[in-house]
């Protein structure tokens, strides 16, 4: 004895697998594939109806899966739409001729020849889909009622896990449901309104509070940076050398001018005793002489004013000497800063989308990287009133923050992270601030 004898025991089989499935998308898998065994096709394919009552196909035989804008699956929800105006009428059998012949011939390589479609129906007649059969022969009747047997127990077992969902609808309709629903909402709404405080979360960093800036005094070159970023220096002591190499040229020049300048001044303070018209020379010679002098003196105190020296003492602050070395510089600009290590404040760079409104002597609580276990206190100074470029590039307000007293002093140029505490609001908004401010951002409300 086989399946082909017995079709009974292929059909038996079949619906034992379909109420054995796991979901309603391995009892769609099952009848396309294991139908076979029951009744010979050339392709099998179920179709569902979607949320909005539109075909939708859901399996075909042989295939693991059909992409929703695939031509076969575009084609197959044409056909549907073509064949009967009630697809859960009753089974029907249709051929090429039957067919409109633009969906033939869009068709061809998928339509063999002869098509039957038996509707997937639950209990109380609960339409739900439709089963397709492709093959190049026509279905006999005897073939007709297998399909239809086949059919029947695809739907009530699509049905049952139809009814899982429905069971679901009552919970949520039930009465006691809904007054589960209505403690939670009303703990919800209670819980909402404690008050908590606003905080905000900033990259900080140490600076100094009051830094004397030294800058170039002319235009130039930097020739060496003596000292190393971050090293304490005393008052006067140098720091850059610009190069002088044009000044010292021009120096030279001048110092030789002014040489012939007073030798011929020497000549004709000799004639004038002798000679009257020397005597008018010598007035021109002498201002030439001045002249002269002057522009020596300029040149000298420029070759001076290239060896920049510390105004005070204190640190060092400039990010390295490799970068400043062959530099060109204009006049006032800033090339490092001398921080006394004793004055510092704490720099935050407030993201705008996280701004919240800051106000003097409001409380920071800062976690440097170095030593995340162990905050400093600090208070709000002050807080720019727009945003500027941080030094990561993006936009962010600038908060300066004053440590408290009786605490260590850190190193100038530690970063970590700030939180600052603003006014008390409600645990809602707390928790409802930022998602808020990214619908208004996506929508644009």
């Amino acid at each position: 004895m086989n399946e082909d004898t017995y079709p009974a025991i292929a059909l038996l089989q079949l619906e034992r697998r379909l109420q054995s499935s796991s979901s309603n998308r391995e009892v769609a898998f099952r009848a396309v594939n294991d139908a076979s065994q029951a009744l010979r096709f050339d392709q099998a394919v179920l179709w569902r109806l979607d949320v909005f009552s539109r075909p939708l196909i859901v399996a075909a035989s042989g295939l693991a899966d059909i992409a929703g804008d695939s031509p076969y699956q575009q084609w197959l929800v044409r056909l549907l739409r073509a064949i009967t105006p009630d697809p859960f009428d009753k089974p029907q059998s249709f051929t090429l001729a039957q067919l409109p012949e633009p969906l033939v011939a869009d068709g061809a390589e998928w339509f063999p020849g002869h098509l039957m479609h038996c509707p997937l129906r639950g209990p109380n007649a609960i339409a739900l889909g439709g089963l397709l059969f492709f093959r190049a022969e026509p279905f006999s009747d005897a073939e007709r009622a297998v399909a239809e047997w086949i059919a029947g127990s695809t739907g009530f077992a699509l049905w049952a896990w139809r009814s899982e969902r429905s069971s679901i609808k009552r919970w949520l309709k039930s009465r006691k449901t809904w007054r589960q629903f209505a403690v939670i909402a009303a703990v919800a709404a209670l819980v909402s309104l404690v008050p908590v405080r606003l905080s905000v979360l900033a990259p900080a960093e140490i600076t100094a509070a009051r830094p004397i800036p030294v800058t170039s005094p002319l235009d130039g070159a930097v020739r060496e940076i003596v000292v190393k970023p971050n090293q304490i220096v005393k008052a006067d002591e140098l720091l850059v050398v610009l190069d002088d190499t044009g000044f010292r040229n021009r120096l030279e020049l001048a110092s030789r001018a002014l040489d012939i300048a007073r030798a011929d001044q020497q000549r004709a303070i000799f004639k004038s005793f002798t000679d009257e018209a020397s005597r008018y020379e010598l007035q021109v010679l002498n201002a030439r002489t001045q002249e002269k002098l002057a522009e020596v003196s300029y040149l000298t105190e420029l070759l001076e004013k290239s060896k920049l020296t510390a105004p005070q003492g204190g640190i060092a602050v400039f990010s390295s000497q490799e970068d400043w070395r062959g530099r060109p510089l204009q006049v006032g600009e800033r090339i490092m800063m001398i921080a006394d290590p004793s004055l510092i404040d704490v720099t935050i760079y407030v993201p705008p989308e996280d701004a919240v409104e800051l106000e003097q002597g409001s409380e920071v609580n800062l976690l440097l990287h170095v030593d995340p276990l162990s905050p400093l206190q600090a208070k709000i100074q002050r807080s720019s009133y727009e945003a500027t470029v941080a030094p990561d590039g993006t936009l962010a307000y600038v908060v300066r923050a004053e440590l408290l007293p009786g605490q260590g002093l850190p190193r100038i140029g530690l970063r970590g992270t700030a939180k600052i505490y603003a006014q008390r609001v409600t645990l809602g908004y707390y928790l409802s601030r930022k998602p808020l401010a990214f619908l208004r951002r996506t929508l644009g409300i």
